[in-house]
């Protein structure tokens, strides 16, 4: 329920794409490797201060420079990934 919760916040953010969404039920780290693409506006496959804030991820919580948890510049995908785990332990085994 969370998860479609974050999904409809970032979808009516801009964020998330409707593309994706067609006939699509994302959960979990789904819905966040989908923003962390549509965030990535090079497609480098990271994401760089300034891609962070014109997606609007610092409106949820969680800023650049705590996502960079390698201190490099950049998030990477995995970096991204560990911090929604760390923040939402669990919630892909129970289905959510």
């Amino acid at each position: 329920m969370r998860t479609a919760t974050i999904a409809a916040a970032v979808l009516a953010a801009g964020v998330l794409s409707t593309a994706g969404l067609a006939g699509e039920s994302y959960h979990g780290r789904q819905v966040v490797e989908h923003i962390f693409d549509v965030a990535d506006q090079d497609q480098s496959g990271t994401l760089t201060s300034v891609e962070y804030a014109e997606a609007g991820l610092e409106r949820y919580g969680v800023s650049f420079d705590e996502s960079d948890t390698d201190g490099n510049g950049e998030t990477s995908l995995e970096e991204y990934l560990e911090l929604y785990e760390r923040h939402h332990p669990g919630e892909d085994q129970a289905g959510i």
